[in-house]
């Protein structure tokens, strides 16, 4: 990796702070030196970041600051994503390689999915039925390979499926997962996170409420 890297929140006893603008580009967030930003969703920032020690680009994701009232549950549901992947090893499932909190900052460091979700890639490569159909039915084996582990995705949607630039198809963004049986499942009414019927339609025949 060329360039200077610098330590952000770096001092004893402290970790690295996100601000409004969130990491620049070459900061350190623990061994990880931050490449580039990705995206922003309800819960979190993606950045693309380099892990020296095993000389691999990673997908590393923070959860945001200032969420509020709900803090201590959307951190905890972030580690419930770790927890979660962490027990999956499955071809059409993003890979968690390391994950913790740091400084009150929850972190992941997820395979790094080279390609498009699904929505953009049925929009430009306009697939013919029989490549779709492959494609679902290997977002499918991810899902029912979650659900074998006792997982629920609960926001299982086109943009949370990746189809990688050499046709691998992966599901990814398990943020709203929950393990069956978790008393802290976040389901109440006014939760506001998931989408709506693609949520539901994923808790169909699974045994769950």
């Amino acid at each position: 990796m060329g360039g200077d890297a610098t330590e952000v929140g770096s001092g004893p006893g402290r970790g690295p702070e996100v601000t409004g603008d969130g990491l620049p580009t070459g900061a350190r967030f623990g061994r990880y030196t931050v490449v580039s930003r990705l995206g922003a969703g309800g819960m979190g920032v993606v950045y693309a970041a380099y892990d020296p020690e095993l000389d691999r680009k990673v997908a590393l994701k923070l959860l945001h600051h200032g969420v509020g009232p709900g803090e201590t549950r959307a951190r905890a549901r972030l580690l419930r994503e770790a927890q979660a992947l962490a027990r999956l090893a499955h071809p059409n499932v993003v890979s968690v390689f390391d994950a913790g909190e740091r400084a009150g900052e929850v972190w992941l460091a997820m395979e790094l999915v080279q390609g498009r979700t699904l929505t953009a890639w049925c929009r430009d490569e306009l697939p013919r039925w029989t490549e779709r159909l492959r494609v679902l039915a290997d977002a499918g084996r991810g899902v029912a390979a979650a659900h074998a582990a006792g997982l629920v995705h609960r926001d299982l949607k086109p943009s949370n499926v990746m189809v990688a630039d050499d046709g691998r198809v992966r599901v990814m963004d398990f943020g709203l997962a929950r393990v069956r049986g978790d008393d802290d499942s976040g389901e109440g009414e006014g939760d506001g996170d998931g989408d709506g019927d693609a949520a539901a339609s994923e808790g169909l025949g699974t045994g769950t409420d």
